[in-house]
């Protein structure tokens, strides 16, 4: 009689331990400075920096940030832009490396992988038209018209 109380024991505690088997959840936080940016992440448009974001796989991301001010005055308008094309790899925790991430599925909690970038975002040099036609006339020497 004992021993199956400990069988039906063991059964009810395996059985409670996979219903409230945790998961991982992974979080990419993207800052930058000028704060407010927009952020395209693998050429999706994902909102204004700082923004947090879930993601599934790790690896490399391609990621643009883009940004516009107004610099002048309400007489003299002016733009200020700043962008920014760049990759980022994304490596996974060691909880996550293959062979260990099965137990972090199994726990009873919640794992959760938060990766943070920040990013220096650079001005766009503002041009002249005499410089725009310049370099118009350029491109267009180089096409061959």
């Amino acid at each position: 009689m004992i021993k199956l109380e400990k069988i039906l024991f063991v059964v009810v505690l395996v059985v409670v331990s996979l219903g409230s088997v945790g998961c991982v959840e992974r979080k990419l936080t993207i800052g930058s400075n000028p704060s407010g940016a927009l952020v395209t992440l693998n050429d999706v448009e994902i909102g204004r920096t700082p923004v947090a974001v879930p993601f599934t796989w790790y690896g490399d991301y391609d990621i643009v940030l883009r940004y516009e001010t107004n610099v002048g005055t309400a007489e003299k308008p002016m733009t200020q832009r700043y962008f920014l094309h760049t990759n980022q790899r994304i490596s996974a925790a060691p909880s996550q490396w293959l062979g260990i991430d099965l137990l972090t599925e199994l726990v009873p909690w919640t794992v959760v992988d938060e990766k943070t970038l920040a990013f220096e975002i650079p001005p766009v040099p503002q041009m002249t038209n005499e410089e725009l036609l310049q370099r118009a006339e350029e491109l267009k020497g180089q096409m061959g018209r």
